[in-house]
């Protein structure tokens, strides 16, 4: 008898499609990495002000206030991408959003390529955004959609992975393209790229839960065996025909505010407290600073002369990159085995503490402890931090409020993505060698926000994980909230629960899930 879908691991067309709409990520991860490695030739015209017919070879700023908005308002792009997406994917579906949106980053190439002032740049970086964020919040959901609850511990990470990829190739590229005019040719390729997804995409299949939740079940059956090939899919099926029917009878589709306000059939206000937490977090841990301005963190140890690209700086951040790349597939496969809540703290106090090291270096300008804490933290960053929190939103909320939650998650990390990149070069040139220990205290809260708050998802159904902790705030800390993967399926009536204000009714119910599924077993 062939083998249950739903114990299946990753398939090919599963990895065929999380790849091109990977595309997207790719893309994302592109275009905030193209402003590290040329940043001085672009801001402070290092290589000198020349003309190449109507073009100049920089776009000369001269505030590092400025250039913050520059760097950042690529984020407030993409939270409008995020929101703009929404409801496009719930009217279209995600091939189109994934497809059609890729144009965008054509026009935002133009923009940027045949820049000549200052407006035109920003306004092509904040084009590209808009491309980046709408497919960054259809792939989250897509992938999700699309996956077993064991492919979906590989597949989740995708999107960092891909966003890394994007970063290490752009940084690469930039060796040799970051001197003018050449560093046109870096900003159009981000168009090639929106063409080929443009193109790839078609070929992809829709997502089964999102056909059916339109009613058409022969696509979303023939779907989902495309999906699980050669795998017996009944029982998958009707498992997802009947949650659907369940949640539908419950409620429609909630928006955003309706979240915000607790207006849902359930009480998810720890979903929408770890969502938040987690994506802010993720952005004031750091990141963000090494990735938009490692070059210049690097150089003021190292002390090469910005304008002989590629500099000793620039060629550490594009190894920086490589090693980013690396260990994000090794938290990929470290999250299947420690779990997500465990590699998440993990992951958080280790960059504290290389955040802390940096300190010193810079004080005493030990270029080899610079070099080595930046390299290390953001290592770190990828073997939890980057991935997990993806992962964690989808597998805590359920489908008639994922749009929604994803709209909080992305919205807090786009606005703390830009705050990160406005606030980092007066920041820096405030406090000088000692910037980093503003990091430092946000990987330790992030740390304690875990510990007491975010509960470990892995390898549980998301119906499970939503029954669990559908009960209000409160913390993860006690047996009862620990779990383990489930050897029996739970009952799709189980999910049929009272919703309500009385917070009493939930606990008890929580309390009553939690008794029905296994614990983690310590050896």
């Amino acid at each position: 008898m062939p083998t249950d879908s739903r114990s299946l691991g990753v398939t090919g067309f599963q990895a065929y499609c999380t790849m091109l709409a990977a595309i997207g990520s790719f893309n994302f991860g592109w275009n905030i990495g193209s402003v590290n490695i040329p940043g001085d030739v672009l801001q402070n015209c290092v290589t000198g002000r020349k003309y190449y017919g109507p073009f100049p070879s920089c776009i000369f700023v001269g505030s590092n206030t400025v250039w913050g908005v520059v760097v950042g308002c690529y984020a407030l792009g993409a939270l409008a991408g995020a929101i703009i997406s929404n409801p496009v994917i719930d009217r279209k579906g995600y091939k189109f959003t994934l497809s059609w949106f890729a144009l965008l980053n054509v026009a935002g190439a133009l923009l940027l390529s045949l820049t000549t002032k200052l407006p035109q740049f920003i306004i092509g970086r904040i084009v590209v955004g808009v491309a980046a964020g709408a497919a960054n919040n259809a792939l989250a959901t897509y992938v999700s959609d699309i996956s077993t609850p064991r492919s979906r511990t590989i597949l989740g990470g995708t999107l960092q992975f891909a966003c890394n990829f994007g970063i290490m190739v752009d940084n690469a590229c930039a060796l040799g393209l970051a001197a003018p005019p050449r560093w046109r040719i870096l900003f159009s390729i981000t168009g090639a790229l929106g063409l080929l997804n443009f193109v790839l995409f078609p070929f992809a299949r829709e997502s089964p839960k999102w056909l059916i939740s339109k009613g058409r079940m022969d696509e979303a059956h023939e779907s989902l065996r495309r999906f699980r090939k050669g795998a017996y899919i009944e029982d998958e099926f009707n498992e997802m025909v009947e949650i659907h029917r369940v949640n539908r009878e419950r409620t429609e589709d909630v928006n955003v505010i309706q979240v915000l306000k607790g207006q849902t059939p359930d009480n998810l206000r720890q979903q929408l407290l770890v969502v938040s937490g987690l994506m802010f977090f993720q952005q004031f841990c750091g990141i963000n600073a090494v990735i938009f301005y490692s070059s210049s963190i690097i150089n003021k140890s190292t002390s090469g002369n910005p304008a002989n690209i590629p500099t000793l700086a620039n060629i550490l951040a594009f190894l920086i990159s490589v090693a980013a790349l690396v260990f994000t597939f090794f938290g990929m496969v470290l999250s299947a085995y420690l779990g997500r809540r465990t590699l998440l703290m993990g992951s958080h106090l280790l960059m504290g503490i290389f955040a802390a090291v940096i300190v010193p270096g810079t004080v005493r300008d030990v270029a080899a402890l610079v070099v080595t804490a930046v390299f290390l933290f953001n290592c770190c960053f990828n073997l939890g931090v980057g991935p997990i929190p993806w992962a964690i939103a989808s597998e805590m909320t359920p489908r008639y409020a994922m749009t929604a939650m994803s709209g909080v998650g992305t919205g807090i990390g786009y606005v703390s993505t830009f705050a990160i990149g406005v606030i980092f070069p007066p920041l820096n040139n405030w406090w000088k060698n000692y910037t980093f220990l503003f990091f430092v205290w946000w990987n330790i809260l992030a740390f304690v926000f875990i510990y007491f708050f975010v509960p470990e998802t892995r390898d549980r159904p998301i119906e499970e994980t939503v029954a669990l902790h559908s009960c209000g705030i409160h913390t993860v800390l006690g047996r009862k909230w620990q779990t383990a993967p489930v050897e029996e399926k739970m009952d799709v009536g189980q999910f049929e629960r009272r919703s309500g204000d009385d917070e009493e009714e939930g606990k008890l119910l929580a309390e009553e899930v939690g008794d029905s599924i296994s614990p983690i077993h310590h050896p």
